[in-house]
Protein backbone atom coordinates (compact mmCIF):
# COMPACT_ATOMS: atom_id res chain seq x y z
CA UNK A 1 0.00 0.00 0.00
CA UNK A 2 2.82 2.38 0.88
CA UNK A 3 4.53 1.68 -2.45
CA UNK A 4 1.28 2.44 -4.32
CA UNK A 5 0.86 5.74 -2.44
CA UNK A 6 4.46 6.80 -3.19
CA UNK A 7 4.10 5.84 -6.87
CA UNK A 8 0.80 7.74 -7.19
CA UNK A 9 2.30 10.82 -5.53
CA UNK A 10 5.30 10.70 -7.87
CA UNK A 11 3.02 10.54 -10.92
CA UNK A 12 0.88 13.47 -9.70
CA UNK A 13 3.93 15.62 -8.85
CA UNK A 14 5.49 14.85 -12.23
CA UNK A 15 2.25 15.67 -14.06
CA UNK A 16 1.74 18.94 -12.19
CA UNK A 17 5.40 19.94 -12.34
CA UNK A 18 5.59 19.24 -16.07
CA UNK A 19 2.38 21.07 -16.94
CA UNK A 20 2.78 24.20 -19.02
CA UNK A 21 1.56 27.36 -17.37
CA UNK A 22 -0.02 29.79 -19.80
CA UNK A 23 2.18 32.76 -20.56
CA UNK A 24 0.75 36.23 -20.48
CA UNK A 25 0.98 38.01 -23.83
CA UNK A 26 1.85 41.68 -23.38
CA UNK A 27 -0.62 44.18 -24.84
CA UNK A 28 -0.65 45.35 -27.61
CA UNK A 29 2.07 43.06 -28.91
CA UNK A 30 4.38 40.35 -27.62
CA UNK A 31 7.25 42.21 -29.30
CA UNK A 32 8.82 45.30 -27.76
CA UNK A 33 9.06 48.19 -30.19
CA UNK A 34 11.53 51.04 -30.29
CA UNK A 35 8.92 53.82 -30.12
CA UNK A 36 6.05 54.56 -27.78
CA UNK A 37 2.98 55.67 -29.77
CA UNK A 38 -0.27 56.99 -28.31
CA UNK A 39 -3.37 58.01 -30.26
CA UNK A 40 -6.73 59.68 -29.59
CA UNK A 41 -9.82 60.05 -31.75
CA UNK A 42 -11.57 63.41 -31.54
CA UNK A 43 -14.50 65.17 -33.19
CA UNK A 44 -14.21 68.25 -35.40
CA UNK A 45 -14.58 70.37 -32.24
CA UNK A 46 -11.65 68.61 -30.57
CA UNK A 47 -13.79 66.66 -28.10
CA UNK A 48 -12.58 63.15 -27.29
CA UNK A 49 -14.95 60.64 -28.82
CA UNK A 50 -15.01 57.13 -30.17
CA UNK A 51 -18.55 57.08 -31.64
CA UNK A 52 -18.89 58.69 -35.07
CA UNK A 53 -21.76 58.54 -37.59
CA UNK A 54 -21.17 57.74 -41.24
CA UNK A 55 -20.12 60.84 -43.17
CA UNK A 56 -18.50 62.53 -40.17
CA UNK A 57 -14.83 63.40 -39.78
CA UNK A 58 -12.64 61.55 -37.30
CA UNK A 59 -9.48 63.37 -36.30
CA UNK A 60 -6.64 61.18 -35.11
CA UNK A 61 -4.17 62.85 -32.76
CA UNK A 62 -0.91 61.00 -32.19
CA UNK A 63 2.21 61.32 -30.10
CA UNK A 64 5.40 59.29 -30.44
CA UNK A 65 8.66 59.15 -28.51
CA UNK A 66 11.73 56.97 -28.66
CA UNK A 67 11.43 54.38 -25.88
CA UNK A 68 15.05 54.52 -24.69
CA UNK A 69 15.79 58.25 -24.89
CA UNK A 70 12.35 59.83 -24.58
CA UNK A 71 13.07 61.97 -27.64
CA UNK A 72 9.83 63.11 -29.26
CA UNK A 73 9.38 62.07 -32.88
CA UNK A 74 9.13 65.00 -35.26
CA UNK A 75 8.85 65.24 -39.03
CA UNK A 76 12.65 65.08 -39.37
CA UNK A 77 12.84 61.72 -37.56
CA UNK A 78 9.85 59.93 -39.14
CA UNK A 79 10.07 58.12 -42.45
CA UNK A 80 6.33 57.41 -42.26
CA UNK A 81 3.59 57.80 -39.67
CA UNK A 82 0.05 56.91 -40.67
CA UNK A 83 -3.31 55.46 -39.65
CA UNK A 84 -4.15 52.11 -41.26
CA UNK A 85 -7.90 51.50 -41.51
CA UNK A 86 -9.10 48.17 -42.95
CA UNK A 87 -10.57 48.62 -46.44
CA UNK A 88 -9.46 52.28 -46.66
CA UNK A 89 -6.38 54.05 -48.01
CA UNK A 90 -3.77 54.86 -45.37
CA UNK A 91 -4.34 58.21 -43.67
CA UNK A 92 -1.04 60.10 -43.40
CA UNK A 93 -0.38 61.92 -40.13
CA UNK A 94 0.90 65.49 -40.45
CA UNK A 95 3.34 67.04 -38.00
CA UNK A 96 2.80 70.43 -36.35
CA UNK A 97 5.69 71.94 -34.41
CA UNK A 98 4.30 72.46 -30.88
CA UNK A 99 6.14 75.77 -30.56
CA UNK A 100 4.18 77.30 -33.46
CA UNK A 101 0.87 76.97 -31.59
CA UNK A 102 -0.28 78.92 -28.56
CA UNK A 103 -0.81 77.23 -26.25
CA UNK A 104 1.63 74.52 -27.38
CA UNK A 105 -0.08 71.37 -28.66
CA UNK A 106 0.66 68.09 -26.86
CA UNK A 107 -0.40 66.01 -29.88
CA UNK A 108 2.03 66.97 -32.65
CA UNK A 109 0.68 64.58 -35.27
CA UNK A 110 -2.85 64.75 -36.72
CA UNK A 111 -4.86 63.27 -39.57
CA UNK A 112 -8.52 63.39 -40.54
CA UNK A 113 -10.58 60.56 -42.00
CA UNK A 114 -14.08 61.14 -43.31
CA UNK A 115 -16.15 58.01 -42.78
CA UNK A 116 -17.65 56.88 -46.11
CA UNK A 117 -21.47 56.84 -46.29
CA UNK A 118 -21.40 53.10 -47.00
CA UNK A 119 -18.82 52.15 -44.37
CA UNK A 120 -19.93 49.15 -42.27
CA UNK A 121 -21.40 49.99 -38.88
CA UNK A 122 -19.49 48.87 -35.81
CA UNK A 123 -15.90 48.75 -34.64
CA UNK A 124 -13.06 50.13 -36.75
CA UNK A 125 -9.90 48.15 -36.04
CA UNK A 126 -7.40 50.86 -36.99
CA UNK A 127 -3.67 50.81 -36.28
CA UNK A 128 -1.18 53.65 -36.20
CA UNK A 129 2.20 52.74 -37.66
CA UNK A 130 5.51 54.57 -37.43
CA UNK A 131 8.88 53.96 -39.05
CA UNK A 132 11.82 56.22 -38.29
CA UNK A 133 14.52 57.21 -40.73
CA UNK A 134 16.83 54.98 -38.65
CA UNK A 135 14.60 51.98 -39.49
CA UNK A 136 13.02 51.59 -36.07
CA UNK A 137 9.31 51.01 -35.51
CA UNK A 138 6.41 51.88 -33.28
CA UNK A 139 2.70 51.12 -33.40
CA UNK A 140 -0.59 51.77 -31.65
CA UNK A 141 -3.64 49.52 -31.48
CA UNK A 142 -6.79 50.16 -29.52
CA UNK A 143 -7.23 48.59 -26.12
CA UNK A 144 -9.59 45.63 -26.54
CA UNK A 145 -12.50 47.18 -24.64
CA UNK A 146 -15.49 47.59 -26.97
CA UNK A 147 -16.76 50.78 -25.32
CA UNK A 148 -13.35 52.42 -25.85
CA UNK A 149 -12.85 51.54 -29.52
CA UNK A 150 -13.58 53.65 -32.57
CA UNK A 151 -17.15 52.81 -33.61
CA UNK A 152 -19.13 53.82 -36.70
CA UNK A 153 -22.80 54.52 -35.98
CA UNK A 154 -25.84 55.37 -38.12
CA UNK A 155 -25.92 59.03 -39.18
Amino acid sequence: MLILAVATTAVVVTAVGGAQTPTEVPFPSPKVVQYFVSTQTVSSTGALSNYFPRGSAVTFRAFAAESKTGNIVDDQAAKYFYVAIPGQPNVKLTYTDPETKRPPVPWQWTATWTIPADHPLGLVQFKVLLKSKTKQYGSFVQIPVVTSQLTVTKG
